[in-house]
């Protein structure tokens, strides 16, 4: 089953693995370009576009009335991790991704209805020397291979609603370390190159996590 979907992203983010052909650079807006392309030949539409402009001193209103078009018809939000996404030096407030994610997860009642939140899914850019270890990298965790999530840098919105499964299937380690199994992030991360591999699949995971979102402590706020 195809649905819309709305693809949020750092557009001149150029901390990314070089595409071929692309020249002299590429940013993460070229990422973009792949699922552009990618998105309707497994089926899906394509939505949404914004750009790099600081939002501080906009609105709330100002930024509600640029993203509801978008967002609103669409089911499912990808969020492109890049490693130069995030401006350290700003608010969460004062970019885009947070609140494309905000009002991704939001229900709101409008004029036609409610708008109905979206499933989002993480899905991770290589960095400029071709490595995911700044988000995903894998290690021994109790003995046996695990993938760990480094989330600690991202916006609150996203690393909030990573491991908020509110029936989680955890254990510790004998040194302490907690070991979650299973789906248990609302927002879930997944390499690029797995996701490009098999898009349905991943799709369709977040489509289901949005039917049951009650199963997770969702973070709705852009407070950072």
């Amino acid at each position: 089953m195809g649905h819309n979907i709305f693809v949020s992203y750092k557009y001149k983010d150029v901390n990314v693995r070089p595409l071929p052909n692309i020249l002299p650079y590429t940013w993460g807006r070229d990422y973009v370009d792949v699922l552009e392309k990618l998105l309707p030949d497994n089926g899906h539409v394509y939505c949404g576009e914004q750009g790099d402009d600081d939002l501080s001193g906009k609105s709330d209103d100002y930024i509600y009335s640029h993203l509801k078009k978008m967002i609103w018809p669409t089911t499912c939000t990808i969020v492109l991790i890049s490693a130069g996404m995030k401006n350290p030096n700003s608010y969460d407030r004062s970019q885009w991704i947070p609140w494309e994610i905000y009002y991704s997860i939001l229900e709101v009642p409008t004029d036609k209805g409610t708008s109905h939140r979206n499933g989002v899914i993480g899905v991770v850019i290589p960095d400029k020397t071709g490595s995911y270890d700044y988000a995903i990298s894998h290690g021994t965790c109790c003995g046996s291979p695990c993938r760990i999530i480094h989330k600690d840098w991202m916006f609150n919105i996203l690393k909030m609603n990573m491991f908020n499964r509110k029936q989680s299937n955890t254990y510790k380690c004998e040194n302490g370390d907690l070991i979650w199994r299973g789906e248990c992030s609302y927002i879930s991360l997944v390499k690029w190159d797995d996701f490009i591999a098999n898009i349905n699949f991943y799709i369709e995971k977040a489509e289901e996590k949005k039917d049951h979102w009650d199963e997770y402590d969702l973070h709705v706020s852009v407070n950072a």
